[in-house]
């Protein structure tokens, strides 16, 4: 067991000084209940830390990181609040957290070059809206969760969604770093790291870009990030299909990932999708009928979709057992009718078309409110695994063979779990378990959601016993997912990423990290260092 330095309130006072005075009173959250909410994610709660610092600017990360350490405390680095991992939660109390909400500004746009410098807190939301009036956007263009998630977050912890299905994950947009370091000196990683040097391109020597990407925040603080952009596309569309197995179903989501036409992949059980629409009020569908409307092109054709998704949005849910979404994008509608004919024929016979209703509201509204909570405010916990589609089969027979083998202590509990799934570039399949279960809300929920929506939803009272039973499938389903090697994105504390690893490798991870955080005091447990 690590024994970490024991801290007296004298301590404590002593670095809360230090850190109003290199950063100002106002940066510094001493409150109770704000130092709480920041320890909290989607899943649970951390140790809550000594304070909540909120730097704006890379100076300020630089001169707060020099005080926390120099003093023996950890950092532990928040984005968007959105992980689901522990991926920024203290496990000491003898901790500051780093909001990096304060450092939001997109510094530099390049539309001949094809790259933006943004530093980390901003969002996917505001990076997107900020290109448009430019023609293009980022190669990845964000998680769902992209309103509240940020690019920081996002390359640190990794992501999937918008730009997917073609590119594969965040990682696939970082062209570039800048970097604190545990002594407080600031790195920088890929092109510009020499004078007279724009971050166009990554790959010159070494990446150390790749490296820092995906570290779970354990190699230093991101406080900015450059990504590779592309030119916005002038079209876009989609088809919806329904499948009766899950052998049929990977099968064609295979083909088409392979065939390469398609740049998002949307998926999940059917009776998931019956419950999210049966939990959906007037007022929401109303709301997304209204932006459908506005992203068409024309006046008619928002008219025509809007008119279609009311008459044919949820019929499809009566039959199939499981069904899918494909988007495909194009800068020519030659283009994209090849595209729709290629997914088409991709799919086959193996499942049949539907309404695209899901295809044309994602399209519509990329970013919506973040779910933190599920259909009637249900709390829930998403665990994922990232395999060849050539191993689609066998994890999901292992993963039903569980759950059917759980049934009985589950319908006790009343807990749920739903399949989505996805794609990764041409060769990876995302199989996501979704666990839904009755428990109380933490102040993480209540501060996400917006109140219009929480009225909506019913708090259930304390559920600790049901607590318990998720966490135990939690980890029954991470090693499932580990025996059929799987891979994983936003690895936190969760997934096992040093597990029976290739001790080189570990032995090269741990002397990088010996050497940049000699005391492990940045984001310490991260990755499993």
């Amino acid at each position: 067991m690590v024994q970490h330095p024991v801290h007296t309130a004298d301590h404590d006072r002593q670095l809360l000084t230090g850190l109003q005075q290199a950063l100002g009173a106002e940066q510094v959250l001493e409150a109770q209940a704000d130092r709480r909410l920041f320890s909290e994610d989607v899943y649970r709660a951390g140790e809550v830390p000594v304070a909540v610092v909120r730097p704006r600017s890379t100076a300020e990360v630089a001169s707060a990181v020099r005080v926390i350490v120099g003093a023996g405390y950890a950092v532990f680095v928040r984005g968007g609040g959105m992980s689901y991992t522990d991926a920024y939660l203290p496990d000491r109390s003898d901790a500051v957290i780093l909001d990096m909400g304060g450092l939001a500004a997109i510094r530099e746009i390049n539309a001949k070059d094809l790259y933006a410098t943004v530093e980390a807190g901003c969002t996917w939301s505001s990076l997107d809206d900020a290109l448009a009036p430019h023609d293009v956007r980022a190669v990845f263009w964000g998680p769902m969760s992209g309103r509240l998630a940020t690019v920081g977050g996002a390359m640190s912890q990794g992501a999937a969604t918008f730009g997917s299905g073609r590119h594969g994950p965040s990682s696939a947009t970082a062209l570039g770093f800048e970097v604190v370091l545990a002594d407080g000196r600031v790195m920088q990683t890929g092109a510009s790291a020499q004078p007279h040097h724009q971050n166009f391109f990554r790959y010159y020597g070494p990446d150390l870009t790749g490296l820092l990407t995906g570290d779970a925040g354990a190699l230093g603080v991101k406080t900015a990030v450059t990504v590779q952009l592309e030119p916005r596309p002038k079209l876009g569309d989609g088809l919806s299909f329904a499948f009766d197995d899950f052998t049929a179903l990977a099968a064609a989501v295979g083909r088409v990932a392979r065939d390469g036409a398609v740049t998002e992949v949307f998926g999940a059980e059917t009776a998931l999708a019956r419950k999210v629409a049966d939990a959906s009020t007037f007022k929401s569908d109303l709301k997304t009928l209204w932006a459908v409307g506005q992203a068409a092109h024309n006046p008619i054709t928002g008219v025509k979709r809007m008119l279609q998704i009311a008459a044919n949005g949820r019929r499809f849910l009566k039959d199939s057992r499981y069904t899918i979404s494909f988007l495909t994008e194009a800068q020519s509608g030659a283009e994209l009718r090849r595209n729709l004919r290629a997914l088409r024929a991709a799919v086959g016979d193996d499942g049949y078309e539907i309404p695209n209703t899901m295809a044309t509201i994602t399209r519509a509204t990329p970013f919506p409110d973040p779910m933190v909570l599920g259909p009637g405010g249900r709390r829930l916990l998403p665990l994922h695994a990232i395999i060849p589609f050539s191993a689609a089969e066998s994890l999901h027979q292992a993963v039903t063979d569980y759950l059917a083998q759980q049934a009985a202590a589950c319908d006790k509990h009343d807990i749920e779990v739903y399949l989505v799934y996805s794609t990764l570039g041409r060769s990876g399949f995302l199989y996501e378990l979704v666990i839904y279960w009755p428990d109380e809300w933490n102040d993480l929920h209540r501060a996400t959601l917006p109140p219009e929506l929480l009225n909506l939803l019913e708090e259930s009272e304390p559920r600790p016993a049901t607590r318990e039973l998720v966490d135990r499938l939690k980890t029954a389903m991470v090693e499932i997912m580990y025996q059929h090697g799987a891979a994983h994105l936003q690895i936190g504390r969760l997934y096992p990423y040093t597990r029976e690893r290739n001790q080189p490798a570990l032995d090269v991870l741990g002397k990088v990290k010996a050497e940049i955080d000699p005391a492990g005091l940045i984001n310490p447990g991260a990755l499993g260092l």
